[in-house]
């Protein structure tokens, strides 16, 4: 305790010490950023562009600190301090190892993760990196005797000063080089969202004015839905809403890996690189229910309007929601019968409790669908290849491409072992679509059976140093935004539906995109609203096609039969 009074500390001196560490290691993603910037011509430009960039990391981290110290007075400020230490080393832990940035998306991401997925991402090098550079600097911060202020007056007067001297400063060193700057920010995304703990800070509280927006009470949509026909036979549609495969891991897309064997023997329809609403399952799955596309899509919009389970609702028709991926984000919270699985500890599909394989939403679900009668829509939201823990997406039987890495801490395995593990998800999720498939037939002398599959979002496997996902969109990679889509019919739904199946084949091409899901969904199951846009239905066009004569009879509702 003597050695620790010898380092008495100013309140200001506190703040400073706190800014400085801060803007060193947890930020060393941002300062590694301008370091790789080439804004610069390099030599003694290129030094003064990097330290410029790191003072003006310091003065935005100092200004945070002294804006707590103007609200916190006192003593306090030393707790604050060392829990922005903590934190920021947190986040700087996946910034510089997995390349994460942290905007409101990935706040929206973190809160809807199960904790079974969030103990996935905890390792030792984590813990270690978290232990030298947040918790041991935060002890000293908060065990540091702070010397003692003459007057309130002084002291407030000071963390104002400490709030002004470094912005003024940062803008006299950046103004000069503001071409540098500007460049750098769209050429290496430096934003407000790779500066620790203040993207954390700014993320939450986006998050909570979009929370805010989603109390209103959502407005009705698709009130004058119907279904135009009923069928000989009652329509069967599943939706398998995938998680993180990325397009470009898919045979289906000319991938050199035997990764999609059973879709590929069941010749489906296959839709390559579709883009995806979002990199994060927390934006994509409101948007692919919510009627928007990507580019009139938010979530405070979404929060405040019905969703597509809403209006199939309201037709009469059921809808199951079964789920192994910790919720549906909200978009089946009313009309739907929601099972949700992700707690199961069943042996039969759970190693661990929050860890079930996918093969658990199929458990018994072909006999609960015979007892259906009328139409019914079901949506089975996978785990498919959710990282980092990729090896344990799939049971041992299932691991085709060795040595998989069975690691969670991604940049610490090799390339090989990276792709290995993560195309053995794939190869687990072409099991599980093929195994929908046949029950869908088995099911087809009941039902009109289709399915139709799409990812939420990609992947980064360590291409340019980026790992996971969940970056803003505009700068995210195509790994992150271009997913699987396909679709399955039995060939009594395309004959029901008097449908040709070389139209329907003849879709089968580059350019779709999540926008495109919310209107199939209604013409598959043939639903009357003004939320249905034509153009935005993949199939909408081949119901009238004259080379394929119908060869049902189809009754709209109400019609009277002779």
């Amino acid at each position: 305790m003597s050695l620790l009074k010898s380092f008495a500390l100013s309140r200001s001196q506190i703040l400073v010490l706190s800014a400085l560490w801060i803007s060193l290691l947890p930020n060393l993603a941002t300062l590694q950023r301008f370091i790789e910037s080439p804004s610069t011509t390099g030599g003694v430009a290129h030094v003064a562009f990097v330290s410029t960039g790191w003072l003006l990391l310091f003065a935005l981290t100092l200004f945070f600190l002294s804006l707590l110290g103007l609200l916190f007075p006192g003593r306090s400020i030393k707790v604050w301090c060392a829990i922005a230490i903590i934190v920021a080393s947190v986040l700087g832990y996946y910034s510089f190892f997995l390349g994460t940035l942290f905007d409101k998306t990935m706040f929206a991401n973190i809160l809807g993760t199960h904790p079974a997925e969030t103990l996935e991402l905890i390792g030792v090098r984590m813990l270690s990196w978290i232990a030298l550079v947040g918790i041991l600097p935060a002890l000293f911060v908060a065990a540091c005797p702070m010397k003692a202020s003459n007057s309130w007056l002084g002291e407030t007067g000071r963390s104002a000063a400490l709030l002004v001297l470094p912005v003024l400063a940062a803008v006299v060193a950046v103004f000069p080089q503001f071409q540098s700057f500007a460049s750098a920010g769209r050429n290496k995304s430096i934003t407000f969202h790779t500066v620790a703990p203040i993207n954390l800070v700014a993320a939450a509280v986006s998050h909570v004015a979009t929370q805010r927006a989603s109390s209103i009470v959502r407005d009705p949509v698709g009130v004058d839905a119907k279904i135009r026909y009923e069928l000989e036979k009652p329509r069967l549609v599943v939706f398998v809403l995938g998680e993180t495969a990325r397009a470009q891991n898919q045979a289906l897309n000319g991938y050199s890996r035997p990764t999609n064997e059973r879709m590929i023997a069941e010749h489906v329809i296959n839709f390559p690189y579709t883009e995806s609403c979002g990199t994060a399952t927390a934006i994509s799955v409101p948007c692919i229910f919510s009627g928007f596309t990507r580019e009139e899509f938010s979530l405070s919009k979404a929060a405040g309007r019905e969703t597509l389970i809403d209006v199939i609702h309201r037709t009469g028709m059921k809808t199951l929601w079964r789920d192994n991926d910790g919720g549906c984000k909200g978009v089946c919270d009313r009309g739907a019968i929601v099972e949700e699985l992700t707690d199961s500890d069943d042996p039969r599909f759970c190693t661990e409790n929050g860890n079930c394989f996918d093969a658990i939403l199929l458990d018994g679900l072909e006999e609960r669908l015979k007892n259906e009668k009328k139409d019914i829509f079901v949506v089975l939201h996978i785990k498919g290849s959710h990282g980092p823990a990729y090896f344990k997406r799939y049971p041992k039987e299932f691991e085709r491409f060795t040595p998989a890495c069975q690691s969670n801490e991604l940049s610490s395995c090799s390339s090989e072992s990276l792709r290995n593990a993560y195309d053995n998800t794939i190869v687990y999720t072409d099991h599980i679509l093929g195994e929908v498939v046949s029950m869908l037939k088995r099911l087809s002398p009941q039902f009109a059976t289709s399915m139709l599959y799409a990812s939420d979002h990609g992947e980064s496997l360590g291409e340019r140093g980026l790992y996971l996902h969940g970056l803003p969109y505009a700068v995210a990679p195509e790994e992150q935004t271009r997913v699987p889509m396909l679709a399955w019919f039995s060939p009594e739904f395309l004959a029901l539906e008097c449908w040709s199946e070389g139209c329907v084949r003849r879709q089968s091409q580059p350019g779709k995109k999540h926008d495109h899901i919310y209107s199939t969904i209604l013409g598959l199951l043939d639903i009357s609203t003004d939320q249905y846009q034509p153009e935005l239905d993949i199939f909408s066009g081949c119901e009238r096609e004259t080379d394929s004569p119908p060869k049902k009879t189809l009754t709209p509702i109400g019609a009277k039969t002779s």
